[in-house]
């Protein structure tokens, strides 16, 4: 218990770390650009602690998911410009500024009886992205711990490579809530073991972590609104094209086709007196082979023992001692085990080992590490507005799901919390770019209205706007909160 408290603390303090960058961007902008700020504040809600000094209020308030610096000049940008005429010159501003708020001393509130200084188009475009920067920078500086350091992941997870196919999937019918077993669709389309995938919809993927994203973000359909997949495959040296038709699974209703990555993978751990143990082989062996058919992943491997003849014995060749090793034949007899899944008991063949995956150091560039958490987000986004895909809004994360996988990945190791806090920052930095009243975007796209309007906004209209939008993003996070607390607390 205290361990995963622990973890949680790390994970808070990772996302909270998030949020102070920043908000570290808009302060230290709108200080070199000479406005006005009153408080600094990461949080929401009450004050938990705090201190002033030279006028502003820095806190730490109870509500740890999200944050705000206090800009009377950029909160409401149709009254608090006051009528001091469009944009000027920097020195009679920066003058205006001086002469409004000579009298405030950092124990006193701002004067609310004196005009709030005129402030700049650039102003307001410079302090409203710098804190998207500063993300960015952010996950530039973790991303080149990681090139340097380098970070350790399964051969799975780099490769393009299928290692699985299955025969059937779950498809979800949310008539009766509930999944029903049909044939896979890759098993439909034709796609084998061994196969490696080019690209995904006529786009070049980079690893099976970018060819998932793009199955579940697909977009095409067929004339009749069939959910469709094109896919580049090569085969034996030579290109082919499949067309492959998924399937939505699961209670989240994402697309899947039925693969998985090939993957290298050892004897781990041998169970006592199992047909694996009593064959001679060793922990560190790799196997290769069944009855002639290579062996692609450990999941292909369990599939084939599945489909072996009761009582009939199989050879497994395998590289003794790893893959260097000489290669040798066993011939065992699997023996059937119950075992239960998800609460669901079936019987399966085994032989009585579990598996060890082999784990790669790689050492990614910052800005390819960075420019695939862009292209992640921005398959992500176009998914979640095109109605032509299966993307909704409760497939996103709050901030109870961030917490949750930063604690997740937290255990797992700092370099793993450290590429999650680089794909946070990103997230985090194209979100608030978005042209939405309320978030970082939506105040330089009023302030970009007005400068093209050569006035300001009704004040009626930004209050209402502001109103709704506060609203709006409220309600969202209470949606997805709720699908966060179901994913980590299923009912």
């Amino acid at each position: 218990m205290l361990y995963d408290i622990a973890f949680l603390f790390v994970a808070l303090f990772a996302l909270g770390f998030t949020i102070f960058i920043h908000e570290l961007g808009h302060f230290l902008a709108a200080r070199q650009r000479g406005l006005i700020i009153t408080r600094f504040s990461i949080g929401f809600g009450p004050k938990l602690f705090g201190w002033t000094r030279n006028g502003v209020e820095y806190r730490l308030s109870a509500i740890p998911f999200g944050g705000y610096v206090a800009l009377p000049q950029l909160s409401d940008m149709g009254r608090l410009e006051g009528n001091e005429g469009k944009d000027g010159d920097k020195e009679g501003l920066s003058e205006k500024r001086k002469s409004a708020w000579d009298d405030f001393d950092e124990e006193d509130e701002p004067p609310e009886n004196k005009p709030l200084p005129k402030i700049t188009y650039s102003d307001k475009m410079i302090v409203g992205v710098m804190g998207a920067v500063f993300n960015v920078l952010l996950a530039f500086a973790l991303s080149s711990i990681l090139w340097f350091f380098g970070y350790d992941v399964t051969d799975a997870q780099l490769t393009t490579k299928i290692g699985y196919v299955a025969d059937t999937v779950e498809r979800w019918n949310p008539l009766v809530n509930e999944g029903e077993e049909v044939t896979s669709p890759a098993r439909k389309a034709g796609l084998l073991e061994g196969d490696e995938i080019l690209a995904v919809d006529g786009s070049p993927v980079d690893d099976f972590m970018d060819i998932q994203n793009r199955i579940i973000t697909g977009k095409q359909q067929t004339a009749q609104g069939r959910r469709l997949l094109n896919l580049t495959v090569l085969r034996n040296g030579q290109e082919i094209k499949l067309e492959v038709y998924p399937e939505v699974w699961g209670s989240e209703e994402i697309r899947v086709i039925g693969i998985g990555p090939k993957e290298t993978f050892f004897i781990g751990e041998l169970t006592p007196n199992m047909p694996a143990e009593q064959a001679g082989l060793k922990v560190g062996d790799q196997p290769i082979s069944m009855n002639g058919e290579e062996i692609h992943s450990f999941s292909q491997l369990v599939h084939m023992l599945d489909k072996a003849d009761s009582n009939q014995s199989v050879s497994l060749t395998l590289r003794q001692g790893g893959e260097r090793g000489p290669k040798r034949t066993f011939e065992l007899i699997p023996v059937e085990k119950e075992i239960s899944i998800g609460g669901i008991s079936s019987l399966r063949k085994m032989i009585g080992f579990r598996p060890e995956f082999k784990i790669v150091t790689t050492y990614p560039n910052p800005l390819t590490l960075i420019y695939s958490r862009v292209k992640e987000m921005y398959l992500t986004l176009t998914g979640l507005v095109s109605p032509a895909s299966d993307v909704k809004l409760r497939n996103m994360s709050g901030p109870v799901g961030i917490v949750n996988h930063l604690s997740v990945f937290a255990k797992i190791g700092f370099k793993k919390l450290l590429w999650f806090v680089v794909f946070i920052n990103v997230n985090l930095a194209i979100l608030n770019l978005l042209p939405i009243p309320v978030l970082d975007g939506g105040h330089m796209l009023f302030a970009t209205i007005e400068k093209l309007r050569g006035e300001p906004l009704p004040l009626a209209f930004l209050e209402r706007a502001q109103m709704l939008f506060v609203a709006l993003l409220f309600s969202f996070m209470l949606y997805v909160t709720f699908f966060d607390v179901q994913r980590i607390l299923p009912f």
